[in-house]
């Protein structure tokens, strides 16, 4: 159902830019700080939503690995949490035998 829905959004998008294209084929001048270019606005619009899409994609990206990081730091902090607390466990049942 999810994969449905997700093909049926990127119809829409697909949809949606097709119309953009359509409605915005004049040209625009960009300036730069050496020069400046004449392109479609189309291809203006679309240049920015990709950059956009890659830079947001890469923080992303750093935050995902960020997560994976923390969360192999804390499986280890429980496992040694872990290991200190059975640790601990056998010693009061040693001492209790004796006491028994």
């Amino acid at each position: 159902m999810k994969g449905q829905i997700n093909v049926i959004l990127a119809l829409v998008l697909a949809l949606f830019v097709a119309l953009l294209a359509v409605a915005n084929v004049e040209q625009v001048t960009i300036h730069y700080l050496v020069g400046e270019t004449r392109l479609p606005l189309i291809i203006v619009i679309l240049g920015s939503a990709a950059l956009g899409g890659l830079v947001v994609g890469m923080l992303g990206w750093v935050r995902l690995f960020s997560l994976r990081r923390q969360v192999k730091l804390l499986e280890r902090e429980r496992e040694e949490w872990t290991k200190n607390k059975a640790g601990n466990h056998d010693d009061e049942s040693v001492s209790l035998e004796r006491e028994g």
